[in-house]
């Protein structure tokens, strides 16, 4: 509870920061609008456009953190050529208990990077970065253990769920994967199934990682997948 308070207030703080900083600016704005004339156009853009850069400036620095925030998922020193797909959602407050986050998001390696992962061959979990031994061959262990199961098919326990067209002894997917807590996306058709064929042919790499993630490096594609839930 005293972290919930404490988070909550953080973010009160926050926000009244930034409205005081915006009260602050409008106030400098006009008071530097009073002191031209209407025969100083130049000067008076001047004053807007500074004005509009101002307000905008703080938009620009989240969204550039919030894709270096997005590429810091891909593991080094592969590089990424263009973020293809995302898509991301959350339910409730993002920092409660019981609250859920679930997200997919493909990369697309440059061209040099890709080559380069494909040239390592079963070497490259080895080259990839994060804890040594992290990095596993596919295709993914998704019925070794109680826990390999709960991950990839945690319905399999489920009558209902398996009388609906999951029968047991299926393959792993990254929609079931995505779907263990109840909280799916709609990922466009035909992303999610590169990423299938990916952890389930031999030649590709996957990690987990913090809040329910793996990653999974498909050298073959020169791509790059990234599924959550959490």
């Amino acid at each position: 509870m005293k972290f919930v308070v404490i988070m909550l207030a953080v973010r009160v703080i926050f926000a009244l920061l930034i409205i005081a900083a915006v009260v602050i600016l409008f106030l400098g704005i006009r008071r530097l609008w009073r002191r031209t004339q209407p025969d100083q156009p130049v000067r008076r853009g001047l004053i807007v456009a500074l004005g509009l850069g101002a307000l905008a400036s703080p938009f620009i620095a989240m969204k550039v953190a919030e894709r270096n925030y997005v590429l810091a998922r891909v593991p080094e020193p592969l590089e990424v050529a263009e973020i293809e797909y995302r898509l991301e959602e959350s339910w409730g407050a993002g920092f409660m208990p019981g609250d859920n986050e679930t997200g997919f998001v493909v990369y697309r390696l440059t061209d040099e990077s890709a080559d380069w992962a494909r040239k390592q061959g079963n070497r490259l979990g080895n080259m990839l970065g994060g804890a040594k031994g992290s990095w596993r061959q596919t295709p993914v262990d998704d019925s070794s253990d109680e826990t390999a199961t709960s991950l990839w098919h945690p319905y399999d326990r489920d009558a209902d769920m398996v009388a609906a067209g999951l029968p047991l002894r299926h393959p792993p997917t990254i929609f079931e994967y995505l779907e263990k807590y109840g909280f799916g996306i709609p990922i466009e058709k035909g992303r999610d199934q590169e990423a299938d064929q990916a952890i389930q042919s031999g030649e590709s790499f996957y990690s987990y990682g913090k809040g329910g993630s793996v990653t999974i490096v498909d050298p073959g594609r020169g791509k790059v997948y990234f599924a959550y839930a959490g």
